[in-house]
């Protein structure tokens, strides 16, 4: 087992309406049959890093595979540890949050069957993994909620 500490998961809101709403992916029954016992669950954008990469391009980039332009991005000031159990890796994962100008259709792929802009209770109410409702928890207090983040936490 190793433990891998280049995993990202990214945040994505917007602030359209009167309360930020945050983009969810759901996994196709494909992909939960392959790697998850055939269970599904609902996820967010995220990656991994390699030796050298600049936070702010590898995000947009993972952003635009959705058709996403970030007007901003920040750290979230938290990190979860967790097995993973399809990787078989012990992993320390580090919460960003990138906002958009608007909701926009995410196109569907063999890894996400469905997609939607949630609140934050929303949210809360379908993520089945702690460490993403403590992500969001951070990104709510840190980032999306407060009038402005601050300017330290800010990559792009």
């Amino acid at each position: 087992m190793k433990l891998r500490t280049n995993v990202v998961d990214l945040w994505v809101f917007h602030k359209e309406v009167s309360e930020p709403k945050y983009l969810l992916l759901r996994t196709s029954q494909e992909k939960a049959d392959k790697w998850f016992h055939g269970a599904r669950f609902w996820q967010i954008p995220g990656g991994f890093l390699q030796e050298g990469d600049e936070l702010p391009e590898v995000m947009t980039r993972w952003l635009a595979e959705y058709h996403i332009e970030p007007i901003g991005i920040w750290a979230a000031e938290h990190v979860s540890c967790y097995y993973n159990i399809r990787r078989k890796n012990l992993e320390m994962t580090a919460a960003f949050a990138a906002q958009v100008r608007n909701p926009v259709e995410i196109p569907l792929s063999w890894h996400h069957s469905e997609s939607g802009w949630f609140t934050a209770k929303e949210c809360q109410q379908r993520l089945t993994f702690r460490g993403l409702r403590e992500g969001l928890d951070s990104v709510r207090a840190f980032v999306s909620e407060p009038e402005e983040p601050h300017g330290a936490l800010r990559i792009l």
